[in-house]
């Protein structure tokens, strides 16, 4: 409520400032009346962009998953020496498994229809599954004397000491783990990415209309100044997103992969979960990168000043820190880490801007003699 108060006396003096009547005030309802105009305008706008992204529910899901398939492919190919790739190294294993339940003809066919890089491998790939199944210590003196030919020996030797994985299956294979516990959930999960997605769609005309109710009564040049930073806005979010579904999202998956292998526990994420940790990493990497958008026009309007936002830089660390606590989709000081850092160094170059306008205020004054 108090928040709402300090919104309706902005905008009260905002819509008075050019009247005679500067002393007036809107009545509270009148103000209520206007939030709720906006509001349905934004759920409406909303629920369109959700509909039209429920639309591509598939394309979405397959966007999402793409960073965990390549946490478990990078996985693949960091245990493979550097000439052999993971996808051939993958339907080697496979086609080991399949070719002794087919007939000879059958698997002379597969095998002469598979890349040529896929056979020899799949020659070695039992002799390595055998091998795991003794110690550590007899694994490789179990394959430099078996009876195989020299040059699956070679291969098998080589797969051993870089560390291959030797199970069957590929990241595709391993995914398909991320099972649905509950009928409903795979449809509500897609209720889920189009709520999201359609947030990210709608994001500009969203925040025109929520910038228009906080800031009404504009001059020409404010408009266009608000025309401006709906439409940087979008792009920072755009950017926000970007940055974190290529960059942070794959550093944080191959953190958490990598720590799960090392205490012994198997990766087999639930769908739901992975789903509602990416989408809230991206979307509140969206938001955080929203902070110039919002500070520049009020500082460009002078309801902030350089001189306030330096003495309260030490709050603003807190500040980023807290929100990072409230917004990251894990606990971890990683996470939150990565996601305040960002939120600060925006803080900075705002208070950079703040100064700038600072200085040309100062060099517009007039001077006495």
């Amino acid at each position: 409520m108090l928040f709402l108060k300090y919104i309706f006396r902005t905008r009260e003096r905002l819509q008075l400032r050019n009247t005679d009547n500067a002393g007036a005030e809107m009545p509270f309802l009148d103000h209520l009346e206007e939030l709720r105009r906006t509001i349905i305008a934004m759920l409406l706008t909303t629920v369109c962009a959700m509909l039209l992204c429920f639309c591509f529910s598939q394309e979405l899901m397959l966007l999402l998953r793409y960073p965990a398939e390549q946490i478990y492919e990078r996985q693949e190919q960091a245990h493979l020496p550097q000439h052999i790739k993971a996808a051939h190294w993958q339907l080697a294993k496979d086609y080991a498994a399949l070719a002794p339940t087919l007939t000879a003809e059958d698997a002379a066919r597969l095998q002469h229809m598979l890349p040529p890089e896929v056979p020899p491998l799949a020659a070695a790939a039992p002799l390595l599954q055998a091998a795991r199944l003794l110690p550590q210590n007899a694994q490789e003196t179990f394959i430099a004397q078996s009876t195989a030919p020299a040059e699956v020996r070679e291969t098998a030797l080589a797969l051993h000491h870089s560390g291959a994985i030797s199970t069957v299956g590929s990241a595709h294979a391993s995914l398909k783990l991320m099972g649905a516990f509950q009928p409903a959930e795979a449809f509500m999960l897609s209720l889920q990415l189009a709520f999201f997605a359609g947030l990210v769609l709608s994001f500009p005309i969203l925040m025109l209309l929520l910038m228009r109710f906080i800031v009404p009564g504009l001059h020409a040049h404010e408009k266009r100044l608000l025309y401006k930073s709906v439409v940087w806005g979008f792009f920072l979010f755009i950017a926000g997103c970007f940055f974190a579904y290529c960059d942070v999202l794959p550093r944080v998956l191959a953190f958490f992969y990598t720590y799960a292998q090392g205490m012994g526990i198997e990766n087999d994420w639930r769908i739901g979960y992975y789903l509602s940790f990416t989408i809230k990493l991206i979307f509140m990497f969206g938001v955080v990168f929203e902070l110039p958008v919002i500070v520049i026009p009020l500082i460009k309007l002078g309801i902030l000043h350089y001189t306030k936002m330096k003495k309260t830089r030490g709050y603003a660390l807190i500040a980023c820190f807290a929100a990072a606590l409230v917004l990251a989709p894990a606990p971890d000081p990683a996470t939150m880490l990565i996601m305040a850092l960002p939120m600060y160094a925006l803080y900075e170059l705002c208070i950079a801007f703040a100064w700038v306008q600072y200085k040309k205020r100062l060099a517009n004054l007039p001077h006495h003699v």
